[in-house]
């Protein structure tokens, strides 16, 4: 009897660890780290209905993009939980230097709930300051300047002399990359990302049709 109650209380207490353990971002089980060089990190993050992550700690400025519509309730350390719905193609940026983030977040919706999590590790300091691209700008700061594109504005506009990218298909059957001489070398599909190194000269294709929603992220 004395074995079955240690054991119960021992089950109890790797519980409560589960429940209340602090770690890192990209160590948290439902952020997958599936990018890293110098300039980025790419946490890939799924969670399904009713599913939560651990508490885990943000201190590296990030961008965001969600690629579901999702309500998710999330919980600071400390504090009562907050409910919100999350739009597909949204992307946001925060810093985390000066406001280190502690949370968990949970899926409050009945569909799985996908964001990614970019953190920036590096700047790229060109030697010249790069003006923005011909695309429409969600947001710029001194890391990073963010870019939501459509098949009518990237069709044959050629990108060269840039810093590095990270491209985010959010919706739209498919994106192609094609290098300076015309030749497909990546394919983007929705809920897919894609890095795109510092000086490559390329252009992005779609069909004319084609619904497409884009995030685009370019690393000063």
């Amino acid at each position: 009897m004395k074995n079955k109650r240690a054991a119960l209380i021992a089950i109890i207490l790797l519980y409560s660890f589960a429940l209340t353990a602090q770690v890192q971002v990209g160590k948290e089980p439902r952020h997958n780290n599936v990018l890293e060089n110098k300039y980025v990190r790419l946490l890939d993050v799924h969670i399904q209905p009713g599913d939560t992550s651990l508490f885990h700690i943000h201190s590296t400025p990030s961008v965001f993009v969600h690629f579901t519509t999702t309500v998710v309730c999330s919980q600071i350390k400390d504090k009562e939980w907050v409910t919100a719905k999350n739009t597909a193609g949204n992307a946001w940026y925060r810093s985390f230097l000066n406001d280190t983030l502690v949370h968990r977040v949970s899926n409050c919706d009945t569909v799985p709930f996908h964001v990614t999590d970019v953190e920036l590790l590096s700047p790229y300091n060109p030697a010249k300051k790069l003006q923005p691209l011909p695309f429409i700008v969600l947001f710029e700061n001194e890391k990073v300047t963010a870019y939501r594109l459509t098949a009518a504005v990237f069709n044959n506009q050629i990108i060269k002399g840039r810093g590095p990218m990270i491209a985010e298909l959010v919706t739209g059957n498919e994106v192609k990359l094609y290098n300076k001489k015309g030749k497909e070398i990546s394919l983007l599909k929705a809920g897919k990302y894609l890095y795109i190194k510092p000086g490559t000269t390329f252009s992005f294709s779609a069909t004319a049709d084609a619904v497409i929603n884009m995030v685009l992220f370019e690393i000063k």
